[in-house]
């Protein structure tokens, strides 16, 4: 039995909601949340799915398992604000998963260690599992045979699975009415020492403000700066995006796909110092080339009388 609480936000995905489902049915964990998103108004088919996804959980093990089913349709990222908020309105520290992100075995005793040894070290914010730089799994065991670290320490938060604590979370909002230009340059200069990445991030907040674009994922990024903190990335991949869907004008997303691997047991590095080397290349190789497409899931969230939301 596993101890630490988990929460899963889902919407209408069956299939992908039955494969992260098996996963928790063989880790069992004593604490379930489930949170999903009501249906897109006047959408029988639509409907039926979300009834389809929300009847898969089903814990056959002891389990306190607490439900909050949306009635109205909510969008992706307010619902992920939404069923967060909840979460740690119950409990001090915990694990989120999608129903689009399938973690390892290994996912589970990595966050629970990782939640204990930085429980009382509040600049660690946010404690991820995914690791998005290396193809080849050829590499991987290397550095674990060598010695090395099994995660490091990063300016952004790997969100395909994570784990943190209540009071990390306390004001996270997605609302930008805090955010100043002017003075963002400041909350970036511990993280960023090139002014083209202190640039390309102003200009990306200054539009996700202009436009009402949410997108939790940076908002939460940005959340973690605001506050001074660090987030921990594992060097072997230990979650696997299965939300993505055959279409051309997500090929390149696509290629965000790894496969997980175990990382147990864990080998901690001896301080707590960003990795600008693995930062840079986040920046070059993820966050420059998935904005656009990123972008435009934000307006399809904000744009009124759309049957197509997510």
């Amino acid at each position: 039995m596993f101890k630490v609480p988990v929460l899963l936000v889902l919407y209408n995905r069956i299939e992908e909601t039955h494969k992260v489902f098996q996963i928790l049915r063989t880790v069992q964990p004593t604490t379930l949340y489930v949170a999903g998103d009501g249906p897109k108004p006047d959408n029988t088919l639509d409907r039926a799915r979300v009834y389809q996804a929300q009847s898969v959980i089903q814990p056959e093990w002891p389990c306190q398992v607490h439900h909050q089913w949306q009635e109205a349709h909510l969008g992706k990222t307010k619902m992920i604000e939404t069923a967060i908020k909840w979460f740690f309105s119950q409990e001090e520290e915990g694990i989120i998963l999608f129903d689009d992100t399938l973690p390892s075995y290994d996912f589970f005793p990595y966050c629970e260690e990782l939640l204990s040894k930085y429980r009382n070290n509040e600049r660690v914010y946010s404690i991820g599992g995914t690791y998005l730089r290396h193809r080849s799994r050829k590499r991987y065991p290397k550095r674990i045979k060598k010695g090395g670290s099994s995660y490091f320490f990063s300016a952004y938060a790997a969100t395909w699975g994570f784990a943190t604590w209540r009071n990390r979370m306390n004001d996270f909002t997605l609302s930008m009415d805090g955010y100043n230009s002017a003075d963002f340059e400041k909350i970036l200069e511990p993280y960023m020492h090139k002014q083209n990445h202190k640039n390309y991030w102003k200009r990306r907040f200054d539009s996700i403000k202009k436009t009402n674009a949410y997108y939790w994922d940076y908002q939460y990024n940005l959340h973690i700066w605001a506050h001074k903190g660090i987030c921990i990335t594992p060097y072997l991949n230990l979650t696997t995006n299965i939300g993505f869907k055959e279409k051309n004008n997500q090929r390149k997303l696509r290629r965000l796909k790894r496969n997980a691997y175990p990382i147990m047991p864990l080998v901690h590095p001896d301080e707590i110092v960003q990795n600008n080397k693995e930062d840079k290349y986040m920046f070059r190789h993820i966050f420059k080339r998935a904005y656009l497409y990123l972008f435009r899931d934000w307006l399809k969230e904000i744009l009124p009388n759309k049957n197509n939301l997510d």
